[in-house]
C-alpha cells in the first residue's frame, strides 16, 4: 500500500514526504564525500516503491522508513552511504536516550555569562534559546536539545562564570552530539588563538598592521574551509601543495614592472610610487626595477635619494638596475630594506656578494626595457619528495594543483587588472633531471589544458612557499 502518513516518535501524524528521505540520503552521502543530489532523489523514490510493496497500511512509523532506507542503500551497492546513515541513526538514538535520562526539568544553573562587550548576565534559558534560534538558525525543539546538552556539561563543572566564546564552543560541541552536523559545519568558527594574537600585537609597529595580520589568518582559515575541494585541502595540509593567496584571496600573486628612465631621478621615483600604490590594491607582491640612472646618482653620492627609495620599498620590492658590478655594494645604504640589484646577465661575483648581504638577485635583458610588465595571477608549488616513480600519486598531485588554480581564479573574480596574467607552478623535492620530475611537469601542463588553463613552470619559490613545503622535509628527517 502506498504510504500516506508518518507516525513520529511522539505520536504526531504528519504527511509522508519523499523529499525528506532524499535529504537524509544526501546527508549520508555528504558524510562520505559524495555529492550526487540526483542519485539521492532516485534512491528516495526506490524507498517509496519498496514501502508500497511491503506495507499493508498507509501509516508508517519512523523506524519502518529508516529500515527501508537502509535496505535500499545496501541492496543498491551504496555500502559507505549505508554505513554513514546507520551511524547517524545510532547517534540520534543514543542522544534521545541521554535526553530522556537528563530530563527537561533541570534546575537553573547558578552561573554567570560574560558577553563579548564585558557585561555580565545570569544564566537565562529563555535568552539562550533565543540566541540559538537567531544565531544558529535552530527551531524551538533543536534549541532545547542543544541547551540541555550544554547544561549537562556545565552542571558537572565547578565554573561560576564563563565567557561567551567558551559558551559558543560548548554549543558547537552540543550540535555535533545532537547530530546537527550541517548546522555545526555552517557556523564553524574562525579561531585565532589568544597567544597568537598577543604575538602579532607585540610584534607590530602599528595597530593597523596588527589588524591586517589577524584578518589574514581568518581569511586563510575561511579559504581552506570553504573555497577549495577536499583533494586540494588534503595536499595543502600535508605540506604537498602550497597555494599563494589563502590569506588575501581577492588579489593576484606577483607584479614585476620596470620604470621608464629619465634624467630627472625625482620624476622616475614619482612614477614608481604611482605604479606601486595602484598595484598594491590588486597584487600581493610588487617588484619594481628602477632604471640605471637611479643607481648612477646614488654612486655619485646623491644621498637625498636614499630616503625616497627606502619609503618606496615599503610598497614594493625595489631592484636597482645596473650594467654590471657596482661599488655601492661596499657601503650598501639599504641594509635591512627590501632593496636589491638587477642586472643584464648573470654575474657570479655579483651574485655571491648579494648572497652575503642576503639580497635576492634578478637578471635578464628584458629588465632594461622600460614599460616591461610580468603578471603572475596564480602561483602554486608542489612538494613531491619521496614520490619518485609513484606515478599514480604524481597524477593526483597534478590534478590537485590544477583544481587549486581554478579555485584561486574563481576567488579573484573579474578583476580586469588580473586579466591575462600567468599561472605559474614550481616543483620541489624531485631532482630536476629525473623522469618523475618531467612526468609531473607534463601532467600538470596537460591537466591544465584539459581545464582550459595554461600553466607555466617556474624555478623561483617565495620564502613562504619554502617554509610551507619544507614542513614535509622536516617531518621526514625528524
Amino acid at each position: 500500500m502506498k504510504p500516506a502518513a508518518v507516525i513520529k516518535r511522539d505520536g504526531e501524524v504528519v504527511p509522508f514526504d519523499v523529499t525528506r528521505i532524499a535529504s537524509a540520503i544526501a546527508l549520508a552521502q555528504n558524510a562520505v564525500g559524495v555529492q550526487d543530489a540526483a542519485l539521492a532523489r532516485e534512491l528516495a523514490v526506490v524507498v517509496e516503491e519498496h514501502l508500497e510493496r511491503i506495507c499493508d497500511t498507509d501509516r508508517l512509523g519512523i523506524e519502518d522508513i529508516q529500515d527501508a532506507v537502509l535496505h535500499v542503500l545496501q541492496e543498491s551497492g551504496n555500502y559507505p552511504v549505508a554505513l554513514a546513515y546507520c551511524r547517524y541513526r545510532d547517534a540520534r538514538e543514543r542522544f534521545r536516550r541521554s535526553r530522556r535520562a537528563l530530563g527537561d526539568g533541570q534546575p537553573t544553573l547558578n552561573l554567570g555569562v560574560l558577553d563579548l562587550d564585558g557585561r555580565r548576565r545570569s544564566w537565562d534559558r529563555a535568552w539562550l534559546c533565543d540566541l540559538l534560534k537567531s544565531q544558529v538558525g535552530l527551531d524551538e525543539k533543536g534549541a532545547e536539545d542543544v541547551l540541555l546538552q550544554v547544561e549537562s556539561v556545565l552542571a558537572e563543572s565547578s565554573l561560576t562564570e564563563l565567557s561567551m566564546p567558551l559558551l559558543l564552543s560548548l554549543v558547537d560541541a552540543a550540535l555535533v552530539r545532537c547530530g546537527m552536523h550541517a548546522a555545526a559545519q555552517t557556523r564553524a568558527p574562525l579561531r585565532l588563538q589568544r597567544d597568537r594574537a598577543r604575538e602579532i600585537l607585540g610584534g607590530a609597529n602599528d595597530g593597523q598592521r596588527a589588524v591586517i595580520d589577524c584578518g589574514r589568518l581568518a581569511l586563510e582559515q575561511l579559504s581552506v574551509a570553504e573555497c577549495f575541494p577536499e583533494q586540494v585541502i588534503r595536499l595543502w595540509t600535508r605540506g604537498r601543495l602550497w597555494i599563494d593567496g589563502l590569506d588575501d584571496p581577492r588579489r593576484g600573486s606577483h607584479l614585476t614592472a620596470t620604470i621608464d628612465g629619465s634624467s630627472n631621478p625625482w620624476q622616475v621615483l614619482a612614477g614608481a610610487y604611482a605604479i606601486a600604490a595602484e598595484a598594491a590594491a590588486s597584487w600581493r607582491r610588487v617588484s619594481l626595477i628602477l632604471p640605471p640612472s637611479i643607481l648612477g646618482h646614488l654612486e655619485r653620492g646623491a644621498h637625498a635619494l636614499v630616503k625616497p627609495v627606502v619609503a618606496l620599498s615599503s610598497l614594493a620590492f625595489v631592484h636597482l638596475y645596473c650594467d654590471g658590478r657596482t661599488p655601492l655594494l661596499e657601503h650598501w645604504p639599504f641594509s635591512g630594506r627590501r632593496v636589491s640589484i638587477a642586472t643584464y646577465a648573470d654575474d657570479f661575483l655579483l651574485l655571491r656578494r648579494l648572497q652575503e648581504l642576503n639580497l635576492p638577485f634578478l637578471a635578464g635583458p628584458h629588465l632594461m626595457q622600460g614599460g616591461y610588465r610580468s603578471r603572475v595571477g596564480v602561483e602554486l608549488a608542489l612538494n613531491a619528495q619521496g614520490l619518485e616513480d609513484e606515478y599514480s600519486q604524481l597524477d593526483l598531485m597534478a590534478m590537485g594543483l590544477v583544481a587549486a588554480a581554478r579555485a584561486r581564479l574563481k576567488q579573484m573574480g573579474d578583476d580586469p587588472t588580473l586579466a591575462g596574467s600567468d599561472i605559474r607552478f614550481a616543483i620541489y623535492g624531485l631532482p630536476g633531471n629525473s623522469s618523475s620530475h618531467d612526468y609531473l611537469e607534463r601532467q600538470v601542463v596537460q591537466e591544465g589544458l584539459r581545464n582550459d588553463l595554461t600553466l607555466h613552470r617556474t624555478t623561483n619559490l617565495p620564502e613562504e612557499a619554502c617554509r610551507h613545503l619544507g614542513r614535509l622535509l622536516g617531518a621526514a628527517t625528524a
